[in-house]
């Protein structure tokens, strides 16, 4: 073990003028200005720091945290199991079609798209929705009619045709028939 040597005030202070003299000789002008940028530096950072902004954000920093991590471990599980190369891999080809897309294509997308509206809106206004809830309850109540029953027999489906509903659906029926070729060829 060492000795613990005393000192008296004078002989300190001669210690400390050798040491600060020392250490001042030893200083080289570039470290003086290395020394001096690294301060400037440290400087800009603690102003930028100080920002309201910045404090906000620290403040703010440990409620995040938690959210910050659940996400970073929902994107692990997403690249662990392929699906967030998928994903990217979907967005590429979603740029490729976007880039590929034409004028002329777009416009005639839009037309199509005008044209669906239109006969949308005419089927609409002819009163296409009722007709076809119509045809749904009609259906929905023969289903139920006819569940757990045989089969018409060839003489109850001729007798049913003397029924004048019977005659007039399927009047409709056969009229419809008719006119459709017209309609779609």
């Amino acid at each position: 073990m060492g000795t613990v040597v005393e000192y008296t005030p004078d002989q300190t202070m001669t210690k400390m003028k050798d040491f600060t003299n020392a250490a001042l000789q030893a200083v080289t002008s570039e470290m003086v200005t290395e020394t001096a940028s690294k301060l400037v530096k440290m400087v800009e950072f603690a102003d930028d720091v100080i920002q309201p902004e910045t404090l906000e954000l620290l403040k703010v920093l440990p409620d995040v945290s938690k959210s910050l991590e659940h996400a970073l471990l929902e994107v692990k599980k997403l690249e662990e199991n392929g699906t967030l190369n998928t994903l990217f891999q979907m967005v590429s080809m979603i740029q490729s079609m976007k880039s590929a897309l034409t004028g002329p294509m777009v416009s005639d997308m839009m037309e199509k798209a005008v044209k669906g509206v239109e006969i949308a809106d005419e089927m609409l206004q002819k009163g296409s929705l009722d007709l076809v809830a119509g045809m749904v309850t009609a259906f929905q109540e023969a289903k139920n009619e006819r569940q757990e029953k045989e089969p018409m027999s060839l003489f109850q489906l001729i007798r049913s045709l003397s029924a004048k509903e019977t005659r007039e659906g399927m009047s409709l029926l056969l009229t419809f028939v008719q006119k459709l070729p017209k309609q779609i060829l």
